[in-house]
């Protein structure tokens, strides 16, 4: 992956990681370093998205990335002050741990929440990207649907069957029940099922939708040639995966390599506990945690013309913390973000 950032960040988190590797897990250490990460996202989200501002954000995050490291040199000094409780370790397994992560970050919006920041998000998408054409009186399946926002979405611009698969059972649980109190009526089914045998009949599918899913995975190609089995051709593929080479992915894939040792548990009952909307809790529980696989427009467009599917067009967020490479003006822009996200519409040929 190319990064758009000074090398001297990859120094510093050489000394940062060095350092962290003989942290203390004492209940004290680990608190006040989430806090600090917890604190330090905020602050240089403002900054990436700060889209006016002509100052290079390299220079004012290289001073706060200095700043971690006295910092982490600093809190080991107070292990006296703390507790005898210590903290669990734990062992990181990439589908394993998001598993776990993810089905409670998807769970804890309630109703009101879910319809506002869940639902209305994706109306406005289907909206803003002119595609309610490809949905309505289509059959409609996302793999790795979460708690079922983009389905019930679709359903709202005439969707004629949906079909959401998820590998955590709590989140289709939760699916289920706002479909109940939602859309009593339609059809629309969730299954707790593995995106990578989704037990799905082949060739049934006029529009397949994978949203921020596969960059978790292990194997994201063998996800990729499910979906291009279940989908007709012809049929549409909505896909967002994460871009990165600027200083967004770089101090988000430090801060979860800081944190990837310590009970992840204990980091996000530590992000709810501070006041946040349940939007940003969301975010951050997923900044913080879930690990990453980065690419770049060029070899997604590869990777997928190899399976068989054609590339029609790049899509956009459409919200001031998304960052579509060709919809945001601004400056510093690979700096901050590299090739930004990448939502990309694909059809089957």
């Amino acid at each position: 992956m190319k990064y758009y950032i000074n090398k001297n960040f990859f120094l510093l988190e050489k000394k940062i990681l060095k350092r962290i590797s003989t942290t203390k897990n004492k209940k004290l250490i680990v608190k006040l370093l989430v806090n600090k990460l917890i604190f330090l996202t905020l602050k240089i989200e403002n900054i990436l998205f700060d889209h006016n501002n002509l100052k290079n954000p390299q220079i004012i995050i290289k001073k706060d990335i200095e700043d971690l490291y006295d910092f982490i040199c600093e809190i080991n000094k107070l292990a006296k002050f703390s507790k005898q409780e210590s903290i669990k370790l734990q062992k990181f397994s990439r589908e394993k741990s998001h598993k776990k992560i993810f089905q409670k970050l998807w769970v804890n919006f309630n109703l009101k929440q879910f319809k506002k920041e869940r639902l209305g998000r994706y109306i406005k998408r289907i909206k803003i990207n002119n595609i309610s054409n490809l949905i309505k009186n289509k059959k409609i399946v996302d793999f790795g649907c979460g708690h079922g926002n983009f389905l019930m979405s679709a359903l709202l611009f005439g969707a004629k069957e949906c079909v959401g698969i998820d590998y955590g059972l709590d989140t289709i649980n939760y699916a289920k029940m706002t479909k109940q109190k939602l859309f009593p009526k339609n059809n629309l089914n969730f299954f707790n099922r593995s995106v990578y045998k989704s037990k799905l009949k082949k060739k049934y599918f006029d529009f397949a939708i994978q949203n921020g899913v596969f960059h978790h995975l292990d194997d994201e190609n063998k996800a990729y040639k499910e979906v291009y089995r279940v989908l007709k051709t012809n049929g549409y593929f909505w896909l967002y995966t994460d871009g990165g080479g600027g200083l967004r992915d770089f101090t988000r894939d430090l801060f979860q390599k800081i944190l990837l040792k310590f009970d992840n548990d204990f980091v996000q009952e530590n992000i709810r506990s501070i006041g946040l909307s349940t939007n940003k809790e969301y975010h951050l529980g997923d900044g913080l945690s879930a690990r990453y696989r980065h690419t770049s427009l060029e070899d997604i467009k590869k990777k997928l013309a190899k399976l068989g599917f054609k590339f029609i067009r790049q899509l956009q967020g459409g919200f001031p913390t998304d960052f579509d490479y060709p919809f945001v003006s601004d400056k510093y822009f690979k700096a901050k973000f590299g090739t930004g996200d990448l939502r990309l519409l694909f059809k089957k040929i």
